[in-house]
């Protein structure tokens, strides 16, 4: 039998340098673009010019299985060279298969990459196969593809999905972690301050290395996927990438180091530096030292003497006489000594207060009540004035107080329940005994923590659990049975004979009101608190049960002050950035409170408060911030304070010589 002897032709020297190409890529990386096999090998087919590819018996001449096998499994594979993108299809041969190569290569390397290259065969195509017509043998010849060892797997899908989580961590990383904070870990680890941080120091080198690359790719897409099993792609997800994604959403470093240590370090491990480097420390001082700030960071209460009466919206005459620019010799008016009733307040906008009450009162006082916990306030100053540390131009801050427990309401939120329910009723109490609140309902059904009903959501100090701010909390938010419910508190366990009796909060409707028991509840005793009559689906009434029971809130003792009593006003104020001509960022107004004393040290600089020229600093400024706080002192000024960002509401007494009125002040 003879074998035609053929010259090379065209489409052969074609094959050649197409599967030269793909051997030269399979040395690296391989990747496989977003363009559909099906679409791919038509394109093929369309791309020859007119008169190129006659039809020979059934098909036209290029139109083979082996090609066709070839071209929907390797056609679309790129690598990445210098940051771009290199298809199979990139050769440089004859026409008309130069205009071929091209259109494939368009196609292919126009579309997103998919996933890396993985295949079960070790071949795709067949260089040339031989068909024996009429008693001659020939040779065809075709496209042909070697999967390399390294591209080869028998779980092709199992190594695309883990490279591409790689490539998902990988880009989260670069978009999310913040180089400053790649900046601050590497010098706590230079300065020994993070625990066996010299272990994590090449991996936050070689990511520092990618991040930079990437940022200044033209195709970071391409990068991402270039790069994805380098070292430090997958940092974002290592213990160390932990401490670097809390610094860069803004968690203070010694509070990023702590929650990163409790991960890594043993129980007993004791840091034995502080958190703030030399290096970081330096650079901010040098802008401090600069402004000539070192006096203003170190802060003190303020104190009325400090404060110009210009800066004031009031102040009783005890106290204006303590002032800079203070009046000396005023003598008290007389004023009506009568209390007019609390009930009978007349609302009023902070601002119609300001302008047409202040100026006539002599005395102020506040209704001090248990939901302002959350509102205490301290001003603060510089122990050597200088300013220029804060957007405004004085040296004064201010500091609320976040220690303390908020109001009951507040207790329940953070503890998981329903605050905003049409109607509810929560149990708050002192001490670690086991109370329980029950509710029964008009139809007989006993709302308890054996028979929850889907309406008591948070029940604490059962079993084991005994926390000293329990609280407990029933809702409805649809549909409620007219009638009677009554509510009961039963002690299951008595633990303690301290910090006794208990307080029911009940709201409908946003009204609410305060049932309080101030004598202790025995083992297994009830307590029938209240009950309140439904009618059409609305609470129209609530009575006493109990005569033990008191209506109103339980009074708390705080800086020397007690709620739920009307308290003496000294200084009425706006927060300083609101002081002469400033006007910079939200508005708060400060009710200096008679004998107000904040026992504790106080922040003085937050990073809020700052210049913008000390926004690169923050992190030194966070710990400085804490560094600095104000110790307690006798004079100070302190009280409840009211932002402009919040709807509230306080109530306040006004007396002068023609005035003698409650108010409930609207902000």
């Amino acid at each position: 039998m003879l074998v035609a002897s053929l010259p090379k032709t065209t489409f052969e020297n074609f094959s050649l340098a197409v599967m030269a190409k793909f051997d030269e890529m399979s040395k690296g990386e391989l990747f496989v673009t977003d363009c559909s096999k099906d679409e791919l090998w038509e394109l093929y087919l369309k791309s020859f010019p007119e008169g190129s590819n006659p039809m020979y018996k059934e098909r036209t001449e290029h139109d083979c299985n082996c090609c066709k096998q070839f071209i929907r499994n390797i056609g679309n594979v790129v690598a990445i060279k210098d940051g771009k993108m290199v298809s199979v299809w990139d050769v440089d041969v004859q026409h008309p298969y130069d205009i071929v190569a091209d259109e494939l290569k368009a196609a292919t390397t126009s579309k997103p990459i998919r996933s890396i290259f993985r295949s079960k065969e070790s071949r795709y195509g067949k260089l040339e196969t031989l068909v024996l017509e009429g008693g001659v043998t020939k040779g065809w010849h075709h496209f042909e593809g070697k999967v390399s060892t390294k591209h080869q797997t028998g779980s092709p899908g199992e190594q695309q999905g883990e490279y591409k989580s790689a490539v998902d961590v990988f880009l989260r990383g670069l978009e999310e972690l913040d180089p400053a904070a790649l900046t601050i870990v590497s010098e706590l680890i230079m300065d020994n301050m993070i625990y066996r941080g010299a272990e994590f120091k090449e991996v936050i080198t070689a990511f520092r290395g990618l991040q930079v690359r990437y940022n200044n790719s033209q195709d970071k897409e391409l990068f991402v996927w270039d790069n994805a099993k380098k070292k430090g792609a997958r940092i974002r997800n290592s213990t160390i990438g932990t401490l670097l994604q809390d610094l860069s959403s803004g968690v203070e470093v010694d509070k990023a180091v702590k929650s990163f240590e409790a991960k890594v370090a043993p129980a007993n491990y004791k840091r034995p530096k502080a958190l703030i480097s030399p290096r970081m420390v330096k650079d901010a001082m040098k802008l401090i030292e600069k402004e000539g700030l070192e006096g203003v960071l170190q802060r003190r209460y303020a104190k009325i003497s400090d404060v110009s009466v210009n800066n004031v919206l009031f102040v009783n005459n005890d106290t204006q006489l303590q002032m800079k620019g203070g009046i000396e010799g005023l003598l008290m008016e007389e004023v009506s000594t009568t209390t007019p009733s609390l009930d009978q307040a007349e609302s009023i906008t902070a601002d119609d207060f300001l302008s047409n009450v202040v100026p006539k009162s002599t005395s102020i006082e506040i209704l001090l009540q248990n939901s302002m916990l959350g509102n205490f306030v301290s001003i603060t100053a510089a122990n050597i004035p200088g300013g220029g540390l804060f957007k405004w131009d004085n040296d004064f801050a201010w500091s609320y107080d976040g220690g303390v427990a908020d109001s009951i309401k507040q207790r329940v939120k953070k503890a998981g329940g329903n605050v905003a329910a049409r109607v509810r009723t929560s149990l708050a109490w002192y001490n670690t005994d086991d109370l329980d609140i029950w509710v029964f309902e008009p139809n007989g059904n006993k709302i308890h923590y054996g028979n929850k009903c889907g309406k008591l959501d948070v029940d604490m100090n059962a079993g084991g659990r005994k926390s000293r701010t329990p609280v407990e909390n029933v809702c409805w938010n649809n549909h409620m049975q007219d009638g009677t419910y009554s509510v009961v508190v039963h002690n299951y366990c008595k633990r303690e004979d301290q910090d006794l009796g208990f307080e029911v909060e009940f709201e409908a409707d946003n009204i609410s009101r305060n049932y309080t028991y101030h004598k202790g509840v025995r083992n297994n005793e009830k307590i029938s608190v209240f009950s309140f009559e439904v009618v059409d689906n609305k609470v129209v009434s609530a009575t006493i049960i109990d005569s033990g029971v008191e209506e109103g809130s339980a009074q708390q003792d705080k800086w020397g002050v007690t709620t739920e009593s009307l308290v003496r006003v000294n200084t009425l104020m706006l927060s300083p950035n609101h002081w002469d001509d400033n006007e910079e960022g939200n508005k708060h107004w400060f009710f200096i409170l008679d004998k107000c004393n904040n026992p504790n040290s106080t922040r003085g600089i937050y990073n809020e408060f700052l210049k913008p020229k000390f926004e690169k600093h923050r992190k030194v400024f966070e710990i400085l911030g804490d560094k600095t706080k104000c110790p307690p002192q006798e004079e100070q000024l302190s009280g409840v304070g009211f932002s402009s960002t919040r709807k509230d509401k306080v109530t306040v007494l006004a007396k002068g010589p023609k005035l003698n009125k409650v108010y409930t002040i609207v902000f």
